[in-house]
């Protein structure tokens, strides 16, 4: 059983990733903000579904969620979301790579976007 829910974990990650992933560039190389939106709203919900999933998988003592899936998520553009999700969930709190990682990542990401917002310009 184990083996098939890495497997279904795996094959969805891949595919959000690729998705958000080229919807950002596409948007970036387009020059169309929306298209970057769009990717980075999917990069985003993604991290934050997969923050809450972790947490009630953690209080079922079911099979869990790698910590290298949450940070890869949230390293391609997800940071936020992740934020929001460990925030909202109380999730990974204790965890000084998740307490202090993700904020300082998320705020790379925010000015990261600020400042190609304003290369549209």
């Amino acid at each position: 059983m184990k083996n098939e829910q890495v497997a279904t974990h795996r094959r969805h990650r891949h595919g959000v990733l690729a998705a958000g992933g080229l919807l950002v560039l596409a948007g970036y190389f387009s020059y169309e903000p929306f298209v970057v939106a769009a990717g980075a709203l999917v990069l985003n919900g993604y991290a934050w579904l997969l923050m809450r999933a972790d947490k009630r998988l953690a209080k079922r003592n079911g099979w869990r969620i790698p910590e290298a899936s949450l940070f890869l998520v949230a390293f391609l553009g997800g940071a936020p979301g992740a934020w929001a999700g460990m925030l909202i969930h109380s999730h990974k709190t204790r965890h000084a790579t998740f307490r202090f990682g993700l904020p300082l990542l998320a705020l790379l990401q925010i000015a990261l976007v600020i400042w190609i917002g304003r290369l549209y310009r």
